[in-house]
């Protein structure tokens, strides 16, 4: 269990000093000639306020602990992980949303439903473990099905000649855009392996170090963080897997020919 006795709460004067800090920079930076006011204003208002209230909201679930109100959470966070890929896959590629979210929500259920059961222990629907690990897995994942994605596209639009060649020799859809495939997909997945190369040694991620500000013992803290690395691998490989399966589906006739 992950204890909270010692967690010191920072309290509102806290949070203002530590936002002190993004004044500061901001400040610094206009004396540089570089003026992001309005940006960093606003982007601290948002933040402020979205977690403040993500906060109350969790306080109520974690508090009910009611399964019906862990689902309708999941599912707001998968839906809104899915629009915003979305948003941001529609410059190269429209009308992705509803598909990325479709496959984050079964990805992110698979994974969750793994973790907590077999690598965590918890053999109950606990606000506790389901709602923060769900997060994990649907802001890792929407960003490898993003990049993925985004680099699928770019690369065949680039590269339009060359796989049209490969088709009119009659190569397959899958035969022609094999490499872009592989691009995309280690376009993915490439940060979270970056991360495993330098934890421990460079940084320490944020599961360890909550858990560990949470009072937890550190050789606890890192098994959680491994059990969380090796959830991202599978979350973002399998995300990214699926969502360039879609895609290549939709960006080819059934006549093998290219749609983009």
């Amino acid at each position: 269990m992950i204890g909270a006795a010692t967690t010191i709460d920072p309290g509102w004067w806290g949070l203002a000093a530590s936002m002190l800090l993004m004044v500061i920079v901001l400040a610094v930076a206009l004396g540089f000639g570089i003026n992001m006011i309005k940006e960093g204003a606003v982007a601290a208002a948002r933040a402020t306020v979205q977690l403040v209230a993500v906060g109350l909201l969790l306080g109520w679930i974690f508090a009910h602990n009611h399964w019906w109100a862990i689902c309708l959470m999941l599912a707001v966070m998968t839906v809104v992980a899915g629009f915003t890929a979305g948003q941001k896959v529609n410059k190269v590629l429209k009308r992705t949303g509803p598909l990325i979210t479709l496959i984050l929500a079964a990805v992110t259920a698979l994974t969750l439903v793994y973790v907590t059961q077999l690598a965590v222990g918890v053999h109950q629907m606990t606000a506790q473990y389901f709602i923060p690990i769900g997060g994990i897995i649907l802001g890792n994942a929407m960003t490898a099905a993003v990049l993925a994605t985004t680099r699928y596209a770019e690369d065949l639009k680039e590269q339009r000649d060359k796989v049209e060649a490969a088709l009119a020799l009659g190569a397959s859809p899958a035969q022609a855009t094999r490499e872009l495939l592989r691009k995309a997909f280690t376009a993915a997945i490439t940060p979270t392996i970056s991360a495993m190369l330098i934890v421990g040694i460079v940084k320490l991620p944020g599961i360890m170090t909550g858990t560990l500000l949470g009072g937890v013992k550190p050789l606890v803290a890192a098994r959680y963080q491994l059990v969380v690395l090796f959830m991202l691998i599978f979350g973002d490989g399998m995300t990214s897997l699926l969502v360039l399966a879609a895609v290549r589906k939709r960006v080819f006739t059934s006549a093998w020919q290219l749609r983009v």
